[in-house]
């Protein structure tokens, strides 16, 4: 499997430390950064053969992914190369 990189480790290292968001500045933070980051998202439609997305459901659950998390993983991966 190809390693990481700096932002992909940075979420696997923390996935796990799950904590409650205790202040409103907090959430207020929280969504801020969210709305910025879904603003740079670009919605597609593509057409895929069935086989191959069906091969990609499979491999990205074994992984525990969303199939469209690892679609996404696989466009970013080529698109820095």
């Amino acid at each position: 499997m190809k390693k990481l990189d700096k932002y992909e480790q940075d979420i696997e290292d923390n996935f796990d430390i799950q904590e409650t968001i205790k202040t409103d500045a907090s959430l207020n933070k929280f969504k801020t950064s969210a709305q910025k980051y879904l603003k740079n998202k670009k919605s597609i439609t593509i057409r895929v053969a069935n086989y191959d997305l069906e091969a990609i459901k499979l491999k990205s659950s074994k992984m525990g992914l969303a199939y469209q998390t690892y679609i996404n993983m696989l466009i970013h991966q080529d698109a820095v190369k």
